[in-house]
């Protein structure tokens, strides 16, 4: 796993994620568009993806720790984070067999 990290994007060698600096100096994460980051958070957020997208660290309770504090960076907390992730992943997937993405539903108790 790394990050390589420029004056305006930040991309991982596992993860086809990105962040991005815009052009009112913030940066934006591409599984979380809508929050304006710093480039602190930046960092978090793509550390996580990456630490969530290595299938070796799902049985790590340190990687899970991480990604627990990591997440608490942005804001959220790791479910939120996992969902969002997981929404992105059908997004591309979606695209990538051109198909629409199915919005997501929510189950609701009977």
């Amino acid at each position: 796993m790394a990050l390589h990290i420029t004056t305006s994007t930040i991309f991982s060698t596992i993860s086809p994620e990105q962040a991005r600096l815009d052009g009112s100096g913030a940066w934006r994460l591409d599984w979380l568009p809508d929050l304006p980051l710093t480039r602190d958070q930046a960092v978090s957020g793509m550390v996580l993806d990456e630490v969530l997208s290595d299938p070796a660290t799902v049985h790590d309770g340190m990687a899970v720790e991480l990604a627990r504090l990591r997440a608490a960076d942005l804001g959220l907390d790791l479910t939120q984070v996992l969902l969002r992730l997981f929404l992105r992943i059908q997004e591309r997937d979606a695209a990538r067999l051109c198909l629409p993405a199915e919005p997501a539903r929510a189950s609701t108790p009977a």
